[in-house]
């Protein structure tokens, strides 16, 4: 049985993949009336990431938000989808923080560090929550 907690902590990260893969998937469209909501600077800056980091970045967002459904439906294998998920987003972040020339910050200043670094922790809690209820027999 599951407990009375799943669900609204299940709901909340539904909500987050839910954002997490519009966000990504409305940037890989360069959607204008969502691109007009940030500045030219950080447009150009994430529109010029390589495929490669926005396949991470895809990665990281739309493992979250599957894993997340998996989750609620009690799939097989949802911790470990959402290791991905969080694995994708922890190194997304990485990079953008750390190894970027520039990073992340030149364009969206610390706003743009706290925002990556949440977007890499939230994942890393979903995949213990998860985690924590597959190895209670809670989730198959």
């Amino acid at each position: 049985m599951r407990p009375w907690h799943f669900w609204p902590v299940a709901l909340v990260a539904l909500l987050w993949s839910l954002a997490a893969s519009t966000d990504h998937l409305l940037t890989v469209l360069r959607v204008p009336a969502y691109l007009g909501l940030f500045s030219d600077d950080l447009v150009a800056y994430i529109t010029d990431l390589s495929s490669t980091l926005i396949a991470i970045w895809g990665v990281g967002v739309w493992a979250g938000f599957g894993g997340v459904l998996m989750m609620c439906w009690n799939a097989r294998g949802s911790a470990m989808v959402l290791a991905l998920a969080a694995a994708g987003s922890t190194c997304l972040a990485v990079w953008l923080i750390v190894l970027a020339e520039p990073p992340l910050r030149h364009v969206a200043g610390i706003a743009g560090d706290a925002i990556m670094m949440i977007s890499a922790v939230v994942p890393i809690l979903i995949w213990l929550y998860a985690r924590a209820l597959h190895s209670r027999g809670v989730l198959n």
